[in-house]
């Protein structure tokens, strides 16, 4: 019994070996040319016109930009700035100096909206919302 148990085993993997090898008749499988994964793309910058710009104690705009789009608002002079609508409280965000960011949502009623700074008269800009 022995002897017939391990003469059933050799003809089995015999048959597994045969039939893996190509011993069949369907023709062997086209390997395929391996996989080469894409590359991640990552961007920390913003998109274009999405952000507002605080340099020499002057407001950088975008030409325009879109109802309800987010602004970064990035502030490279040492001295704190506010971004402050002219009228209706529509927006009021203050930006610290020295690399300081701040985030600001744009009005969703196209138009333009005026703006300066809190602490410094003479900073003026305008924001057009199309």
């Amino acid at each position: 019994m022995g002897r017939l148990v391990m003469l059933m085993s050799s003809s089995l993997l015999a048959a597994a070996v045969l039939s893996g090898c190509g011993g069949g008749s369907q023709p062997p499988a086209q390997s395929a040319a391996p996989l080469t994964p894409l590359p991640v793309v990552t961007s920390t910058a913003p998109a274009p016109g999405s952000e507002i710009v605080i340099s020499n104690m002057s407001y950088t705009v975008p030409p325009s930009v879109k109802p309800g789009q987010q602004l970064t608002i990035v502030n490279k002079d040492s001295a704190n700035h506010t971004v402050t609508a002219d009228e209706n409280n529509l927006f009021d965000v203050r930006i610290s100096g020295g690399g300081g960011t701040e985030t600001l949502t744009a009005p969703t009623t196209p138009g333009t909206y005026p703006f300066h700074c809190k602490y410094h008269a003479s900073m003026n800009g305008v924001l057009a919302v199309a």
